[in-house]
């Protein structure tokens, strides 16, 4: 694999990440060094020129590890909303840091401790409809 592919993130999410950012190194979690990169790497963007294909916080997603087949759609969550991880991945784990930002059809590497490097494939990604985000706020949902 060549070049990393490009990370493209909503303004909106800016100061949220750099401050899990600076909580994962205060807390010395082995991806504090992978989460910098990344948000560092970032192109942030008006929320409403964000293409709606970005991986980003609140989207469902689906993606294959080398060959494998896709896995099935689940939900990028900030790690304090992190609860099921049969319908959820944390942002603060491999696969999550590893998403962000990306769009179907980018490739990334990943180091998953258990198993080694691997290539990370996005398949597919569904972003909440703002009448989805609009009612997730009124029922009290951060912004």
């Amino acid at each position: 694999m060549s070049a990393q592919p490009r990370v493209v993130l909503p303004q909106s999410h800016q100061k949220t990440l750099k401050r899990l950012v600076a909580k994962a190194f205060r807390q010395k979690d082995r991806l504090a060094p992978f989460l910098s990169a990344e948000v560092r790497r970032a192109l942030f963007c008006d929320d409403t020129l964000l293409p709606d294909d970005v991986v980003v916080p609140g989207s469902r997603v689906s993606y294959r590890l080398d060959w494998q087949s896709a896995t099935p759609i689940r939900a990028l969550v900030y790690p304090e909303e992190f609860h099921d991880e049969g319908i959820q991945i944390s942002l603060l784990s491999p696969v999550g840091v590893a998403l962000l930002g990306l769009r179907p059809g980018d490739a990334m590497p990943v180091f998953i401790p258990e198993s080694g490097i691997h290539t990370l494939r996005v398949t597919g990604v569904e972003r909440p409809s703002v009448l989805e985000r609009r009612e997730a706020v009124l029922a009290g949902a951060p912004c």
